[in-house]
């Protein structure tokens, strides 16, 4: 068993299969928290550049890395819209499935997305996305990009975008993953577990986006503002950046 105070890291997959449990209890004191304060504003603005340069038939939106449909289902009102949620972790994906299915079927019919498609995809192990996956025309990632490099993410995800489609994504700021590290304890062994992980800058964002052929329309810094967001970690996280968000466009 690792000591108390060592993180174990395990394939991706393995990791959330452990946490799936427990995953979307609690989120009002971690990083979940402010992610979600942020797209309240941030999301909204993603989804007004997708909608005033694309339209039904071909309005196809990707949740990449969408866990247990926590963004999956905030898309589903976008109307006439074919919403995919894409995971390496099946176990995610069957209650995001069964959530988003769920909730399009109490949606008014003219105010609601026109299907909802969850499927099992890891480009880090097949780089092929599925069929429906192809080709969207916007894309979002909320707390996913940890698990890649800058350029393996922007790779991944360019290849489910046609020209002129619109990226969002959050992760952990680089000033609050270089305080500390995230860790999980499991249940059964009492080890503290993480996936594989990368701290991101906002200048490799900015060097690496045009690379992989993105331009960079706006990038948004998080400093807490609510002390309850922070919780038990308020002593590494008060004052400090947290989170960061990116909008891009796909040239």
């Amino acid at each position: 068993m690792a000591a108390p105070s060592e993180v174990k890291l395990i394939p991706v997959e393995d990791f959330y299969s452990r946490w799936v449990v427990d995953y979307d209890q609690g989120h009002l004191n971690t990083l979940q928290g402010i992610d979600e304060s942020e797209l309240t504003s941030l999301l909204p603005k993603f989804l007004s550049l997708v909608l005033e340069t694309h339209s039904a038939p071909n309005l196809k939106i990707i949740d990449f890395g969408c866990g247990t449909g926590r963004g999956t289902l905030k898309l589903l009102n976008v109307p006439s819209a074919t919403i995919i949620g894409l995971d390496a972790t099946p176990s995610m994906l069957e209650i995001a499935r069964y959530r988003c299915e769920e909730r399009l079927a109490s949606l008014p019919q003219d105010a609601r997305a026109a299907s909802v498609h969850c499927e099992v995809y890891n480009p880090l192990i097949h780089p092929t996305p599925p069929e429906c996956a192809q080709n969207a025309v916007g894309l979002i990632s909320t707390l996913v990009m940890c698990h890649f490099s800058t350029a393996e993410f922007l790779e991944a995800t360019g290849r489910l975008l046609q020209s002129g489609a619109f990226l969002l994504t959050t992760c952990t700021h680089a000033d609050l993953a270089q305080l500390t590290k995230a860790s999980v304890p499991d249940k059964e062994t009492g080890e503290l577990l993480w996936a594989p992980n990368h701290i991101h800058t906002v200048e490799e964002m900015k060097e690496e986006a045009p690379k992989w052929g993105f331009e960079l329309l706006s990038v948004r810094e998080c400093v807490p503002k609510d002390p309850n967001l922070v919780g038990a970690m308020r002593g590494n996280w008060e004052g400090v950046k947290c989170w960061v968000g990116y909008l891009l466009r796909k040239k």
